[in-house]
């Protein structure tokens, strides 16, 4: 196995670098990936990398030091990814309660912290070198190239916000480092403007990429075609994600700026692009690279197959300033294992919501809320929604109120049918007696709160856990 290491030590960098000067032309994309990155080599060299990391933090990270001696651990028992299940997780409250713990270099050599608000109130810090932000940069570069094919022919407007309130994000930063200073391609980076100035940009500059956030994209589809031909503007792909994308607003995207909208994965803790979807949209390409990705049970941290549906546990394989290892995203999802018909040799993944995305309901039931998302977006008219759960004498109330561009009981109607056929809800109405009738209002667009972002789509106020 020494061997083996030194082998994958010796070929990574030059592997690495081949694949970066790679064709920008589609036909050659993955002819280098499919010669010199097979599966095999990437699982070993993932492996050679994880133990790095993990001895790296043992003797750097005042956090994992006393985690290991607390559970008898040494770097050297991890000796397979199987041997992971042995590593207590790191949860998101370790990055609330004491983030400089996980510092593995002198603070002064951090260059920026990323935040993000929690359950509680108190904002999860992640905090990067220069070094670290490097190699983020260059990985999403390289993402760009494989996956998209992004050259200095390109030009792209990207209207991701910095941070909201006291929150710090990343992602414009990182990807106008990529896009822009790597790749080479022009780069229109503001925050969110109105309409008007929206689309005086667009037309001054002739974007043909453009990126946000799925419901800012969703906003911006349906005030815009009021006032445009959104196909006349050229945009020919759409950077999507941050949150649950179903299928059917997808496509409502796509046909109204007759474009192709992909979905990016990314989390401001871990990484920003952690994996991103190709042309062919069957699953996320997961950055191998770079993040080392477990599925396991909720219930009982056991390692499950891939298709299995599970909880995703990240390890970051290159980070030195503050690395993680296995940080429980609490997201819920799972591992597609085929090769893409693309020919990236990188495994797939597909998010299915999160662990709170999962709320009780009726006679013992467990529902995925992104349910509710299929069935609204699909209904033409519907913009947005904010869905309530109250309890009243042991029953199950659902409230409904949904933006829609038209107002009349056949939209409501035909919400209200489709989801009383929702087999969990259909049974706490018909047969447990435990679920009341669905109720549906429908609002004019822009009714419902908003941050900077988005809605809050999902309000519970049964007190089940109080």
């Amino acid at each position: 196995m020494n061997e083996v290491i030194k082998i994958i030590e010796k070929f990574a960098p030059y592997i690495k670098k081949k694949l970066e000067e790679k064709s920008d032309r589609p036909t050659d994309r993955y002819k280098l990936v499919l010669r010199k990155f097979s599966q095999n080599f990437l699982e070993k060299y993932e492996l050679f990398k994880l133990k790095k990391i993990i001895k790296y933090s043992y003797n750097n990270s005042p956090f994992y030091h006393k985690l290991f001696k607390q559970n008898s651990l040494k770097p050297s028992d991890i000796k397979s990814f199987s041997d992971m299940i042995k590593i207590p997780y790191t949860q998101p409250e370790d990055l609330q309660n004491n983030p400089k713990s996980f510092f593995s270099v002198p603070e002064n050599k951090f260059v920026n912290v990323l935040t993000t608000a929690g359950s509680t109130g108190k904002p999860k810090k992640a905090y990067f070198t220069k070094e670290d932000n490097d190699k983020i940069v260059k990985s999403i570069a390289l993402g760009g190239k494989l996956l998209y094919g992004i050259s200095q022919k390109d030009v792209i407007r990207f209207t991701f916000e910095v941070g909201y309130g006291t929150e710090i994000w990343g992602t414009r930063y990182y990807f106008d480092k990529a896009y822009g200073e790597i790749i080479g391609a022009l780069m229109l980076s503001t925050g969110r403007l109105s309409i008007k100035d929206e689309l005086a940009i667009i037309k001054e500059y002739n974007p043909n990429i453009f990126g946000d956030v799925t419901s800012r994209i969703s906003y911006l589809t349906n005030e815009m075609k009021k006032i445009c031909d959104l196909p006349s503007l050229g945009i020919q792909t759409i950077f999507i994600g941050a949150e649950p994308t179903p299928n059917t607003l997808r496509k409502n995207i796509e046909k109204a700026w007759n474009a192709n909208a992909v979905i990016g994965y990314g989390i401001n803790e871990v990484g920003p692009l952690i994996a991103g979807e190709c042309d062919n949209k069957c699953g996320m390409h997961l950055n191998e690279i770079n993040y080392l990705l477990e599925v396991v049970d909720p219930e009982n941290g056991e390692h499950l197959e891939d298709g299995e549906v599970g909880e995703f546990i990240y390890t970051t394989l290159d980070r030195k300033g503050m690395p993680l290892i296995r940080y429980n995203s609490h997201d819920l999802g799972r591992i597609i294992s085929e090769v893409c018909i693309c020919g990236l040799p990188l495994k797939r993944i597909e998010i299915y919501g999160r662990t709170d995305d999962l709320v009780p309901i009726g006679a013992g039931d467990n529902l995925f809320t992104r349910k509710f998302d299929d069935i609204l977006f699909s209904v033409p008219e519907i913009v947005d929604y904010q869905i309530v759960f109250d309890r009243k004498d042991g029953i199950d109330q659902i409230s409904i109120i949904a933006e829609s561009q038209k107002i009349n009981k056949i939209i409501q109607g035909e919400i209200i049918n489709k989801i009383i056929k929702i087999s969990k809800i259909e049974n706490g109405i018909n047969v447990s007696k435990t679920i009341a009738k669905p109720i549906v209002k429908l609002v004019k667009p822009n009714s419902l709160e908003r941050d900077s972002i988005k809605i809050k789509r999902v309000i519970d106020n049964r007190g089940l856990y109080e």
